[in-house]
């Protein structure tokens, strides 16, 4: 999990324990600092994503400390794949806010590898890459949330985080999200879909007295998919944590995975789901999830309320398991309607299968330092649907 942090100190990927020092004002607590190369477990897989008919690159990715938790608030990810194995659809950057300013090209485009830009000196131009500099690996997958030196630590949702998450099109009335990456990265935005693990299948986050930080959306959902075509061989993530002098590195972590096969897994179906009585105020809404397809041992229900007023995003999840079922959304938690007695909201949902336990390897539930991973992480999106109420 990376909420509930700090960033402390001038390097973010170094952890720093400080004891409270009570009813002494002006006396620096005694601290110690926490060998991240030692205490930290890096786990990376690869897999196939069958994005309801598209074939992608999947990854899983856990790096955290002993207690389950991110081992680092920042660090810089590299994925570098086989021969054969082609990155494209990388954006380029604008370089400067100036009307008709260059843009810089992405350098992972047409090479083998999916990288991040290390920390950058002062003016120096940052080096244009998929993940850039915000883009690092937590507790579960990766995710824009690399911290700065000041303010409490990125996390989806974080009010005052950065807009990298973009997904949907205009149709489906979504917008941006923070801190969070829309689905698959390097796909066009308009395939893009957010993967937020959200009640019943983890606690209440939405009850304003659970004690979550503002605007908390969810948690991740650890796999993180990429719109370029998957090769058969050897995949390596090399993970960078800065240290406390510009140019130095305090841990640098390798883990490979071989991704035997590209064969996808069979298709997902979609959920059906069952339209609220009336204009939809107060009614429950039911979600009917199929069984799960053959090759997969876990099956999460994703369910997506758009405010049609404001277009504020609220998650909800079910863990489906394989058999699937019928599953409901309580009429309280569908926004009530408006003064003039309508509903303009909108229930985006989706399934996805997978061969690992999604839900079972998540936080805050799972606090192991090494959750259990198959060798190869293979998933199945289903299509979306979506259903407006006016």
């Amino acid at each position: 999990m990376r909420v509930l942090y700090r960033s402390l100190g001038a390097a973010a990927g170094i952890a720093i324990l400080a004891a409270c020092s009570s009813g002494q004002s002006a006396i620096e607590p005694p601290s110690q600092s926490v060998n991240v190369q030692q205490q930290s477990s890096l786990q990376f897989s690869v897999g196939t994503a069958n994005f309801h008919g598209s074939t992608y690159l999947n990854t899983v990715v856990t790096f955290r400390q002993p207690n389950g938790l991110s081992a680092t608030l920042y660090n810089t990810p590299t994925i570098t794949g086989p021969a054969g194995f082609v990155v494209a659809g990388c954006p380029a950057a604008s370089n400067g806010a100036a009307v008709g300013a260059a843009t810089v090209p992405c350098s992972d485009n047409g090479t083998n590898h999916i990288s991040g830009t290390p920390p950058t000196q002062p003016g120096t131009a940052a080096v244009v890459t998929t993940f850039n500099q915000t883009g690092g690996a937590f507790a579960y997958g990766f995710a824009p949330a690399n911290s700065t030196t000041a303010g409490t630590a990125y996390y989806p949702g974080n009010p005052s985080g950065r807009a990298f998450g973009w997904f949907g099109s205009a149709s489906l009335g979504l917008g941006g999200l923070l801190d969070i990456y829309g689905q698959p990265l390097l796909a066009a935005t308009a395939s893009k879909l957010p993967f937020v693990l959200g009640p019943p299948a983890t606690p209440d986050f939405h009850n304003p007295n659970a004690g979550y930080p503002a605007g908390f959306a969810g948690y991740d959902s650890g796999f993180v998919m990429f719109g370029v075509t998957p090769v058969v061989g050897a995949y390596t993530l090399n993970l960078t944590v800065p240290g406390p002098n510009a140019g130095q590195n305090s841990a640098v972590f390798n883990a490979t995975s071989t991704l035997a096969s590209a064969a996808p897994l069979p298709n997902e179906a979609p959920p059906v789901l069952a339209e609220p009585g009336g204009n939809g105020t107060g009614s429950a809404v039911n979600f009917v999830v199929a069984p799960a397809p053959a090759g997969t041992t876990s099956q999460v229900l994703y369910v997506v309320d758009i405010n049609g007023a404001s277009g504020a995003l609220t998650f909800y999840s079910f863990n489906a398991g394989t058999a699937g079922g019928t599953f409901t959304l309580p009429g309280a938690d569908f926004h009530p309607a408006n003064a003039d007695g309508t509903n303009n909201d909108a229930i985006l949902t989706y399934t996805v299968a997978a061969n690992w336990d999604i839900v079972g390897d998540a936080p805050p539930g799972n606090t192991s330092q090494n959750p259990p991973l198959p060798a190869n992480t293979n998933i199945t999106v289903s299509a979306p649907v979506l259903v407006s109420y006016q």
